[in-house]
């Protein structure tokens, strides 16, 4: 047995049930290059309220007190806002996990496409099950300013981590030099 079977093993007998979110994420592609706004929208409206929702959900329980939910789309020229979340006590601290929280949906897309496998796959409740998975995994990719937000604070982490590996190895080896071992 493979470290990976656990991973591929719900889908070795309904393979086909794999091309559902394929065929959705192709199709939100196609839409969202040829530019049809509202089509796009629409079609990625589960998706996005994922996303939101996790950076929500991060937001509150780490206290950034959201203060703000909207999945509202806007377009400022070529730039597509599909939904933001506001929040009045971001720091350091909270601004990563906050950033990367839809990274949550990527396990959750697979169970529902494990779920979704259980099911003959021209089955309605594959499709949706599959379309849901691809929704999970459009959703699950932090935008540019989420990562621009996330990345401050990784900086911040960095630092810390290297300070705290800095204050450690001085501790223990400059004691041993000490000690004469």
């Amino acid at each position: 047995m493979s470290a990976l079977e656990p991973l591929y093993a719900p889908f070795a007998a309904a393979p086909p049930v794999l091309l559902w979110p394929a065929l959705f994420l192709l199709l939100s592609r196609q839409l969202r290059r040829r530019a049809w706004f509202w089509p796009y929208v629409a079609l990625s409206l589960p998706g996005t309220v994922l996303h939101e929702l996790c950076h929500f959900l991060v937001g509150w329980l780490l206290w950034a007190r959201p203060s703000r939910f909207s999945v509202w789309p806007s377009r400022n020229g070529r730039q597509l806002t599909l939904g933001q979340v506001g929040f009045s006590r971001l720091t350091w601290w909270n601004a990563l996990p906050i950033g990367i929280a839809p990274l949550l949906l990527l396990p959750l897309g697979w169970g529902l496409l494990a779920l979704a496998a259980r099911w003959p796959w021209l089955s309605p409740a594959a499709a949706g099950l599959g379309f849901l998975a691809a929704q999970c995994w459009d959703g699950c990719l932090p935008s540019s300013t989420d990562l621009s937000h996330a990345g401050r604070s990784a900086l911040a982490y960095g630092a810390l981590a290297c300070i705290l590996f800095g204050a450690y190895a001085l501790l223990h080896y400059g004691f041993r030099a000490l000690a004469g071992q």
